[in-house]
């Protein structure tokens, strides 16, 4: 099969005869259609983390065609379309009993056992599937991994009816983050964002404030929210000074949730001020089967109307030339989609 493969940090190039992914009895076999250029690739195929072993084939936010399901699989037949998550878990711990696959507790050893998406075929435990309603277009149903990362985010963030967001980092996932933030009954949302573009495409999709952060944006964010500051702040960006920012936003009593992966940076922490105005610090990493099921039927009905969010389409044979221009310019993008077919 083809495959993209990463055989060292910044050089991928397309085998046309890479080994197709064994297949376990509780799994399917799926032909991946499209998969979308997570800002985790980028972090990769930049700097290999320790975990990571090369020649690689990454990708994870996938929509693929079931094409043949194992003899222990249930709950698909050929030609459905799924998505899910992709890497192996275990199955029997108590977190993958419950749904929570991302936390499974052999997730470090097994996350290279199999090829990821950048690649024709996949296999995937049938438990970690999700099937996606006919109809739904495939481009579309790749980013369903991303918005349950969202929807994870949310609820985590116990958001209620009426308050006020606010959003550090524009890009897949903070947009997705503000939209569900609005769907939610967030009273307002506001967005902070270095990359112009990016800013541009929050407005378009509905903030009701785009701020960059080389400005002054806490007397602004502060206005925004009648002088209190924010119920909730999410951290999307990644780097101290966002992580800083969004402290400082959050209104005494409110929330503060850190989605971003920091790889090991430093990232300054005083929690006296968390402490002494009662400020809830949350974490959230990726998403359950609920997750999942929830961002699917959002996606699938465009009650969630991911389609602003993709603005490029490439083949196998053009994501090391991709990958560059996302590395270079992250602004000039939102959600990159990779055809495998």
């Amino acid at each position: 099969m083809r495959a993209a493969v990463l055989k060292s940090p910044g050089a991928i190039e397309v085998d046309r005869a890479y080994p197709e992914p064994p297949m376990d009895p509780g799994d399917l076999k799926l032909q991946v259609e499209y998969t979308g250029i997570c800002g985790s690739d980028l972090h990769i195929f930049t700097v290999q983390p320790p975990m990571m072993k090369l020649p690689a084939v990454l990708g994870h936010e996938f929509s693929a065609r079931v094409v043949e399901v194992g003899p222990d699989a249930r709950g698909f037949e050929t030609g459905d379309r799924a998505v899910g998550l992709i890497y192996p878990s275990c199955g029997r711990c108590e977190y993958c009993v419950q749904g929570d696959f991302t936390l499974c507790d052999l997730r470090v050893v097994s996350i290279d056992a199999r090829n990821g998406s950048f690649a024709e075929y996949i296999t995937v435990p049938a438990r970690q599937l999700f099937l996606v309603p006919p109809g739904t277009p495939a481009d579309e149903a790749a980013l369903i991994e991303p918005a349950s990362v969202a929807v994870h985010a949310i609820r985590r963030s116990r958001l209620s009816v009426g308050e006020r967001v606010v959003v550090f980092g524009g890009g897949p996932l903070g947009l997705l983050i503000m939209k569900l933030a609005q769907l939610g009954g967030a009273d307002r949302v506001v967005l902070v964002e270095p990359a112009a573009g990016r800013r541009k495409l929050a407005e378009q999709y509905g903030a009701d404030l785009a701020l960059d952060p080389n400005e002054e944006i806490h007397g602004q964010i502060m206005d925004a929210t009648d002088g209190r500051g924010a119920d909730v702040a999410f951290e999307v960006a990644g780097n101290g000074r966002a992580f800083a920012a969004a402290g400082k936003a959050v209104r005494k009593t409110g929330r503060m949730v850190v989605v971003a992966v920091y790889e090991g940076r430093d990232v300054p922490y005083n929690p006296n001020r968390f402490v002494g105005d009662e400020i809830d610090l949350i974490h959230s990493f990726w998403a359950n089967a609920t997750d999942f099921r929830r961002a699917v039927n959002l996606v699938s009905s465009r009650k969630l109307d991911v389609r602003p969010l993709i603005t490029g389409r490439v083949t196998l044979e053009q994501m090391q030339s991709a990958m560059e221009t996302l590395v270079a310019d992250r602004g000039s993008h939102s959600k990159v989609l990779v055809s495998c077919s």
